[in-house]
């Protein structure tokens, strides 16, 4: 899995390159189970904050481009990985 540090790159790039971006990671765990996935995030998060390549912002904006394409299930959820990888 990338680390979360690519997606702040991306926020420097078109929208459309921050689409692709997420389509490309979604597609890498396509058919992972949400624990699978919650893990794997949670593995990348730690390494990224263990290594100063991860901040408050750099999630903060990660979440703000995935929010819009999700439905208000999918951002609780996407809320509550956020607050943990905060709290790490």
């Amino acid at each position: 899995m990338r680390d979360f540090n690519n997606y702040q790159k991306n926020t420097d790039k078109s929208q459309a390159d921050a689409m692709n971006a997420i389509k490309n990671f979604a597609g890498k765990y396509e058919g992972a189970s949400e624990s699978e996935l919650l893990s794997e995030i949670m593995k990348e998060a730690e390494k990224g904050r263990k290594n100063g390549t991860l901040t408050d912002s750099d999630i903060d904006r990660f979440k703000s481009m995935l929010e819009p394409m999700l439905n208000s299930s999918q951002r609780a959820k996407l809320n509550k990985i956020v607050d943990k990888i905060k709290k790490n």
